[in-house]
């Protein structure tokens, strides 16, 4: 039970299910630089080990420059667990600590990466606008709550692994037609002249299809939803129990209309949630092609599908690359295997909408989350001008 005059608990469970855009704008303009410190730690690891990898599996490795990429990667993966720990100490040095680790985390994004990536020569001020846009978006994100709303769609996507599991099973029907589309000659002989930027191309408009396709039938649950609670006449104490709302929650809260941001919000933790689950299978698929390619198919046919797309003449095919690592994969074979799978991601995408046991198993709990999350946000806007309530 929390007071009306402390709406922190309240403010809490919003940032964990995922509805940052409920809250004030002061609310979600607190402590930014804090709050977004994780979202840049994780990118500017990610940055650090992928150059790291890519330096190490290149042909004239530099292992200086290696073990100083590899100390920043380190510092930057643990940064998140000690902001975390910092946080949940609850006391005015942890918070004091806190602020400093997030401005060291900062620093090194902004500041050291770009020496190191530079080489510590002059071109460091050439990288720096790059990496200080990535954090001035890192924070922007954060205030509009993306982080919130990725973490709460991770966690429902994982915790309902189990559906995709279910659908995976269902759906070898498509996969045993990709399979025979990844046997076709003239598909390879497209993949091996298709450049990697032409293909991720094809692939971001692919996505987006998948995307307008998932907001469109979101949005229309969404509407749905809200229909559907609006013809009940019982009140969401049911819903509420447990939760921080249940204190201040006194009876039947009037079902005002969801804001433009709101409704953005409401769909976009479906989105995410939804696509979390169509890029683990798109992934899967894409392991399982590689690992097809590199078994069933010989280095000559590779050849002969790609016409005789070498290195050199009489060579094997070129080795891969996957964001500047080499791998001991053609790169006919990387091209192919994602865009098969990406195209097998896509179907997936749209049978989802229509297969009743994936809904029974994912949509059905989904719209059950966001039901208690939309008769929260009832609650809160019931109380009346939150924004003079202490955050």
């Amino acid at each position: 039970m929390c007071p009306v005059s402390d709406m922190r608990p309240v403010h809490d469970w919003f940032l964990q299910r995922g509805l940052p855009l409920v809250l004030p704008r002061r609310v979600r303009a607190r402590k930014l630089v804090q709050r977004s410190a994780p979202m840049v730690s994780a990118v500017g690891a990610l940055t650090a080990v992928t150059m790291l990898l890519a330096d190490v599996t290149g042909s004239d490795p530099d292992y200086g420059y290696a073990v100083r990429l590899g100390a920043i990667a380190v510092i930057l993966i643990a940064a998140p667990f000690a902001l975390e720990i910092l946080h949940r100490l609850g006391t005015r040095m942890g918070e004091a600590l806190r602020r400093w680790a997030a401005v060291l985390v900062m620093t090194i994004f902004v500041v050291i990466m770009p020496l190191t990536v530079s080489g510590w020569s002059g071109t460091a001020a050439a990288e720096a606008p790059v990496f200080i846009v990535i954090s001035l978006l890192a924070v922007w994100l954060t205030y509009l709550g993306f982080g919130s709303i990725a973490l709460w769609a991770f966690r429902f996507a994982w915790v309902q692994v189990g559906a995709l599991g279910t659908l995976m099973s269902r759906a070898l029907p498509l996969l045993m037609l990709t399979v025979v589309v990844y046997f076709t000659g003239e598909l390879w002989q497209l993949s091996a002249r298709m450049s990697r930027e032409r293909l991720w191309q094809t692939i971001g408009f692919l996505s987006l299809v998948a995307l307008l396709f998932m907001v469109a039938t979101i949005r229309d649950e969404v509407r749905a939803l809200r229909q559907e609670r609006s013809e009940r006449d019982d009140d969401a104490t049911a819903l509420l129990e447990d939760t921080p709302l249940a204190s201040i929650h006194t009876g039947p809260a009037a079902r005002t209309p969801l804001s433009l941001a709101e409704q953005a919000n409401v769909v976009a933790v479906m989105v995410v949630a939804q696509a979390i689950q169509v890029v683990l299978f798109t992934a899967g698929l894409f392991v399982f092609f590689l690992a097809l390619g590199m078994i069933a198919i010989p280095d000559d046919v590779t050849v002969l599908w790609s016409s005789e797309q070498t290195c050199a003449v009489g060579e094997p095919p070129c080795a891969g690359t996957w964001f500047g690592v080499h791998i001991p994969i053609p790169q006919t074979v990387v091209h192919m295997s994602l865009f098969v799978a990406v195209l097998s991601g896509l179907y997936f995408t749209v049978s989802t909408s229509v297969d009743p046991l994936y809904r029974e198993r994912f949509f059905e709990p989904l719209i059950g989350d966001v039901a208690v999350s939309l008769a929260g946000r009832d609650a809160y806007r019931a109380v009346g001008q939150p924004d003079r309530f202490t955050a």
